[in-house]
């Protein structure tokens, strides 16, 4: 089976990795019985110098100082939860992130759309309106014209017929 090196958060003075086969095995050789991966204290690694340490002695937790240095065997039967616990006091739950702002900008992106569409079916109507009043507009005009032409086209027949 592959081994995969993971690594934890668990005294918050060491760094902690083991190479394991998964997730469940990586927190037993931590001897912890907290999910660290679910509460974003444990992690899988990739980085090169982490692995190749992990695989020399896999299955053995593995330890150094946050501050770097050479990596150590830890203790594979300790208990952590209480520490854990106890180092987590001063940090507090781990809350789920809140959605309240993406909900009010997604709630104010659909009200923005909505509006938009309203204000742009309003102006479709004003254009329709605006082009019934100018065909109506444009048929009185040719209809006064017309009037207009008739009455030049009677007066200069009746000015020619009086011997213009």
């Amino acid at each position: 089976m592959a081994l995969r090196t993971y690594t934890a958060e668990i005294d918050g003075l060491n760094q902690w990795i083991v190479a394991a086969p998964n997730q469940s095995a990586a927190l037993e050789a931590f001897g912890v019985h907290q999910n660290l991966f679910a509460q974003g204290l444990a992690g899988l690694t990739k980085d090169a110098d982490l692995v190749e340490a992990a695989n020399a002695l896999p299955g053995v937790p593995l330890k150094r100082p946050k501050t770097g240095g050479k990596f150590t065997a830890g203790p594979a039967d300790s208990d952590w939860s209480g520490a854990l616990a106890e180092a987590s006091k001063g940090a507090g739950p781990r809350k789920a992130p809140s959605r309240a702002r993406l909900d009010k900008a997604r709630a104010a992106l659909d009200a923005a759309q909505a509006e938009g569409e309203r204000r742009l079916a309003d102006l479709e109507k004003a254009v329709e309106a605006a082009k019934a009043r100018l065909s109506d507009e444009q048929a009185r005009v040719e209809r006064t014209l017309d009037k207009a032409q008739a009455a030049v086209d009677a007066a200069e027949a009746a000015w020619r017929k009086a011997g213009a």
